[in-house]
């Protein structure tokens, strides 16, 4: 039970860490963990205690699985195709969706943003849920090109 608490821990750590890395503003990393932690203590304020487990959750539902790639060909042909990404790949891209979904609103505070943003995700009916599923689909159009990747 102990080691299983211990690689919890490292997980919260390392999704801390690429939220935190992702959201560097203007280079002061104090300022993103001060945004990180209002939008927190909004989550607990609403009744979501469990906060980490929230985020988790948020962070799965909005990982693609895929991600397309596009290559030049001879004469400007764009070849576009699917492939599989990697753990740390998914986390990363999960946490750059969410952040674009927030850029896009117009509410006024960004941890307001950042805490309806990551429950309407682990609801699954945040718009960056939906930018996984079109993801998805456009694979799943473009499987036919898939033998295109040599790296």
């Amino acid at each position: 039970m102990i080691k299983k608490k211990k690689v919890e821990n490292k997980t919260n750590i390392k999704l801390k860490n690429q939220l935190l890395n992702h959201l560097i503003v203007n280079g002061n990393k104090e300022t993103s963990e001060k945004l990180i932690l209002k939008s927190l203590k909004l989550n607990q304020k609403h009744g979501y205690k469990n906060h980490k487990e929230l985020f988790k959750s948020a962070i799965i539902h909005s990982s693609p699985l895929v991600n397309i790639k596009q290559i030049r060909r001879k004469k400007k042909q764009i070849k576009e195709f699917p492939f599989v990404l990697k753990k740390h790949a998914r986390i990363s891209l999960a946490v750059k969706s969410i952040l674009n979904v927030i850029s896009q609103k117009s509410e006024a505070f960004f941890s307001k943003k950042l805490n309806n943003e990551i429950i309407f995700a682990s609801k699954k009916n945040s718009n960056s849920v939906r930018n996984k599923k079109d993801l998805h689909e456009n694979a799943f159009i473009k499987k036919k090109f898939a033998n295109y990747r040599w790296f």
